[in-house]
Order: C-alpha cells, then structure tokens, then sequence
C-alpha cells in the first residue's frame, strides 16, 4: 500500500507531497489544483516500464497519440522544462523508492540490439538529431537505468537492471478510471475479468453488489455476438446488453471487477461521483470499502462533490472502515500546492461545523 508519495517538476507541480496515505483516499479542491495529476503521476510510476507508459496517461486527458517528445513527454514536466530532473518518491509499504527522468542528449543505443537493422538505423537517428530521455528507477538493493528514444517507428526502450539477464521487478497492478476508459476500451478487460471470477465461483458476488443499484439485474453472462464476446445482464426476464443498465452500472462494475480480479492492486478513480446519483453515494462507498478490505486494494480517488464527499464517510463507517479511511483537500496559493489531511473523525468535524472542505 502507498503510503506517501512526493512528485517533483511533475505536471503542475513544482513540488507536491502526499502522506499517511490510507486503503481508501479520497481527493477533492478546486479546478486546476492537481487533482488529475495525482493520479497520473501515481499510474506514471508502477507503469514507468511500459514503452507506452507516457502515452497512457496522455490518453487518459483525451490527447492524442503522438509520436514526437514534446507532444509525448514533455507535457508531463513541470511547465514543460526537460532541463529540470522530474522526480517521484514513493513510499510502498514503509519501503521507499524513487523515479526519475531526465534530458539526455548525449546518449547513442547500442547497434547490437535484436530489431531489424533498417528499424535500428532510425533509432539511432532519432537518437541523436534529437534527446533520448532517461529514467532511473531504484528500490532497496534493486535498480533500473534506460531511455526512451521516439522515433519513425514509434517510441522504443532500452533498460539494464541488477537482475540476472535485465530482468524488471514485477510492479503492483495499477488501474486508472474515469469516464473516458469506461467508454472506449474497458470491453475487453470486464468480459476477460468477469470469466475469472465465474470460475472462481464468484459471479453471485457480483450480481448482489450490482443489484443495490439496478434490482432488476438478476443474472450476467457471456455471449458472443457478432464474432465477439459481450457482457449482458437478464433484467426482467430478458437479456439485454449491459451498456443499456446506465453508465452508474458499468462504472460500478469496472471497479468492482478491478479490485476482485486483481487483489492487492491499486486502483485510481478520477471524479468517482460521474454517473451515480447522489444518493447512492453512501452505498457506494460502504461497498468501495467492503471491497477494498476483502481484496486486499487500495483506492485513491478524486471528486468535486459535496455529497460525495458526505456519502464517503456514512459509506466507510456502515462497513466499519473508518480507519482505514483518509480525505485530502489538494491547494495551490502562491503557485505552491499543498495536500492538507483529514482523518475520517475530523473531516466529521469539519462537516458539522460547515468548514469548507472542498
């Protein structure tokens, strides 16, 4: 579980620090503070090895694929200054660690690599007519050294380890949420996640939890249609695809399913009230929070609502989470952003006494 986290030259944040971090976080503050970026930056570091990792978390804002530096990587440095190292520390079960990137223009990918030559040409290329960048990633006695060169061909990683054969450390599970991948490309993983847990005898599992917010829902199951596999659910009597319970349905269901499939995972959630009424908050969250206790997960979320807010309080303590609960209220005055902690208890208090807490 995190428990700290501080993200230097990041996005919007010059220096941004995060601490005693709970299973269940919830971030909230004003337009423009670095909510976003939170999670990003969080995704940003258990994906750092993916090739596409910088892509992803442009994606997940709506931009584009792009295949040159300042479209891909610069916009991730604070006001988009490469000159300046990008750092995350990361705290993960008391055990720190630390990844950077940084301008690098001097070096040249070896021309031994196994790609094809007329591909490795290029990268050499691009290599040196324009700057690679470069990331360390270390963790106890563990560490990782690489670049990223774009290129014609897209964007290509080279990485050397302290693992016997270059081998990368497995990183936690990372999930990241919000309205634009339930709708474009979450298909895919909520059939082949759901096939997993029917297996495992758990299908029933879901169909109560979705039921507090669809009771017509009394059944789920596969079936190929058109040459591909889709999720439907038996509302009153009938079989109908699951995109038609509503965006609340499948949302919940996303999360739900991210967290059973994937015990011990993190899961990001941006502007978690999109798509659900607010009176269900509450219920929501006592099941956010019943299912983060029994996988093992830790969720972090972002809102802009009030009665999300609310409804995240009476949802941990109907399913006696409070402990294991915390709310931030992100800040920027004077361009320093600032995160201040609320324990359950006391963001109680700030509610009663009609403290603004947002």
């Amino acid at each position: 579980m995190i428990n700290n986290v501080v993200f230097e030259n990041f996005r919007g944040f010059e220096k941004m620090e995060l601490s005693k971090l709970r299973p269940i976080t919830l971030i909230s503050g004003r337009n423009n503070v670095g909510k976003s970026s939170i999670l990003e930056g969080i995704f940003l570091f258990f994906d750092h090895v993916s090739p596409e990792s910088f892509a992803k978390i442009n994606q997940f804002r709506g931009i584009a694929l792009a295949s040159d530096s300042v479209n891909l990587w610069e916009s991730a440095f604070y006001q988009m200054d490469t000159t300046k190292t990008m750092r995350i520390y990361l705290e993960d079960d008391g055990i720190p660690s630390m990844l950077e990137y940084e301008r690098d223009e001097s070096f040249v990918p070896a021309n031994d690599i196994n790609v094809p030559q007329e591909m490795m040409n290029q990268i050499i290329s691009s290599a040196k007519s324009l700057y690679t960048l470069k990331f360390c990633y270390e963790k106890k006695d563990y560490l990782e050294n690489g670049h990223f060169i774009v290129g014609p061909m897209g964007m290509f990683r080279s990485v050397s380890t302290t693992l016997e054969h270059d081998q990368i450390d497995r990183m936690t599970f990372t999930q990241y949420i919000n309205a634009a991948i339930i709708n474009s490309g979450s298909l895919h993983s909520i059939v082949e996640w759901f096939g997993k847990l029917e297996l495992e005898g758990k299908k029933q599992q879901i169909i109560n939890i979705l039921q507090f917010m669809e009771p017509m829902i009394t059944d789920l199951s596969t079936i190929v249609v058109n040459g591909q596999v889709q999720l439907y659910a038996k509302m009153g009597g009938q079989l109908l695809p699951l995109r038609l319970a509503g965006d609340g349905v499948n949302k919940l269901l996303f999360i739900l399913l991210s967290m059973i499939a994937n015990p011990h995972s993190i899961i990001l959630i941006d502007e978690i009230e999109t798509g659900f009424h607010y009176s269900m908050f509450p219920k929501l969250w006592e099941t956010i929070a019943q299912a983060t206790y029994e996988s093992g997960c830790q969720v972090i979320a972002t809102t802009h609502s009030y009665e999300c807010i609310v409804g995240a309080i009476d949802g941990v303590e109907s399913a006696q989470r409070k402990s294991d609960f915390c709310y931030l209220r992100v800040d920027k005055i004077d361009d320093k952003n600032r995160a201040y902690w609320y324990s359950d208890d006391l963001l109680q208090t700030a509610i009663a006494t009609d403290m603004e807490v947002r």
